[in-house]
């Protein structure tokens, strides 16, 4: 009985140790371990100073428990478009604002959220401090996205002018697409060029321009080489969200599926965003 309940008391003493190593671990900040992907995530990234609570930096964002002002200390990732520089008061939704007070330092891992007179955005995650020293220093406007690199307002107007739809979708598959035979029998004809066509299902979201798609989905034809030729086009994978500015087809030859459906390009510089820059999108499709 002596030994039974010694080990008893060991067992509990094991178990109030594992829970204290737990809770301590669990109210550790995680954000230092998360700056890499954060970054990544991240449209807008920058160091800054809460200076309101409950406030906002200009008129057109609604004010809530949620919004604070920060005054920018230095600028570690944004889009080139993005109008922000040392100085600034940003208004940054935050995920809970119970975590700051005015003078509070950090680095905002955040989304574009509101653009006017100012800028808004809605926190991803942050780090507290005076800089994030895990966080690593991109050049301002560098694209991390992709390789096509920045797009200005005007040129991203024009091409959502131009096109047929603006939509923001998910790819739900993508699969290689074999032009049909021509009718004559004669083989296809293969250049240093070639295109090697892929086909992405895309599952249509919400439509931002454009009439109301049939089915909700779309198929949307793209180059998967990297030639020269195809250097700007954009790239699909698998559960890929993002905006989409598609053109019907008038490229590949073969405009429609096999059921008669419609198919689309997306072929240019700038006709396929990730999805941070939504707000960026409908700011111009509002006022063009």
């Amino acid at each position: 009985m002596k030994i039974s309940a010694v080990f008893s008391s060991s067992l509990l003493g094991a178990s109030l140790s594992l829970a204290l190593c737990a809770c301590t671990n669990a109210a550790a900040p995680q954000a230092t371990n998360n700056s890499a992907a954060l970054i990544s995530q991240s449209s807008i990234v920058f160091s800054g100073t809460v200076s309101q609570l409950a406030a906002t930096s200009f008129a057109d964002v609604p004010k809530s428990p949620q919004t604070i002002v920060v005054r920018v200390d230095s600028i570690v990732k944004k889009p080139a478009a993005v109008s922000l520089k040392k100085g600034d008061s940003v208004t940054v939704e935050v995920k809970d604002a119970s975590g700051f007070q005015e003078g509070t330092q950090a680095t905002f891992y955040t989304d574009g959220w509101i653009f006017g007179s100012g800028v808004a955005v809605k926190e991803l995650g942050h780090v507290l401090g005076p800089a994030a020293e895990s966080a690593p220093a991109t050049r301002a406007g560098q694209n991390t996205h992709g390789a096509q690199g920045e797009i200005s307002d005007q040129e991203l107007r024009d091409r959502m002018n131009k096109s047929d739809f603006v939509v923001v979708g998910r790819v739900t598959d993508v699969r290689k697409w074999n032009a049909p035979k021509a009718k004559s029998g004669a083989p296809s004809r293969v250049t240093e060029h070639d295109p090697d066509w892929q086909e992405a299902v895309v599952e249509v979201q919400s439509v931002l321009k454009g009439g109301k798609v049939k089915g909700n989905k779309v198929i949307v034809r793209f180059p998967s080489r990297n030639d020269v030729a195809w250097v700007n086009s954009p790239k699909f994978t698998k559960n890929q969200r993002g905006i989409f500015c598609l053109n019907r087809d008038q490229t590949t030859g073969s405009p429609t599926t096999g059921q008669g459906a419609n198919v689309y390009t997306c072929l240019g510089h700038g006709d396929a965003l990730p999805i941070s820059e939504e707000a960026r999108v409908r700011a111009l499709l509002t006022n063009p």
